[in-house]
């Protein structure tokens, strides 16, 4: 796996940054990983960047773990609060008119055997595109030893 920012935690830390049209709902965004170790348990987390062109307070989205033979292993949604619904002031970290979020996905994701697989992540907001966004990123954090299923 990728390591990134010198963290021994970290076992992958990635972003997928979108055009200016925004992120295209027929258009998953797909995280390529290398598992070395399948007793090893990892938190999965996604960090959403988006501007005020934003149009909702949260983001519906979708995410898959594919294996190397574009089996889909685990599949969900998710549901992301960019901005309070009440107040619409923005969550996360922000400069200018950019902010950023970090959401948990997957406490404790394993893997049944090592080797390649694909972690993909479908916006899930009923709108063809979804302006605002600027970047999706992944961040796998190793957890512990141990299947946890």
């Amino acid at each position: 796996m990728v390591t990134a920012c010198g963290d021994p935690k970290i076992a992958l830390d990635e972003t997928a940054k979108f055009e200016a049209v925004g992120w295209i709902q027929k258009q998953p965004i797909r995280f390529e990983v290398e598992v070395p170790d399948s007793t090893m348990s990892y938190a999965v987390y996604v960090v959403v960047r988006q501007n005020n062109a934003y149009p909702f307070y949260n983001l519906y989205f979708s995410p898959s773990v594919v294996d190397a033979k574009g089996k889909t292993l685990q599949k969900g949604l998710a549901e992301a609060i960019l901005y309070d619904p009440t107040t619409g002031k923005p969550k996360g970290a922000g400069f200018g008119d950019i902010y950023e979020k970090k959401f948990l996905v997957y406490p404790a994701l394993s893997f049944p055997k090592q080797g390649k697989y694909q972690i993909q992540l479908e916006q899930a907001m009923r709108v063809d595109t979804l302006a605002g966004m600027v970047s999706i990123g992944l961040v796998l954090e190793k957890g512990t030893h141990g299947k946890n299923r």
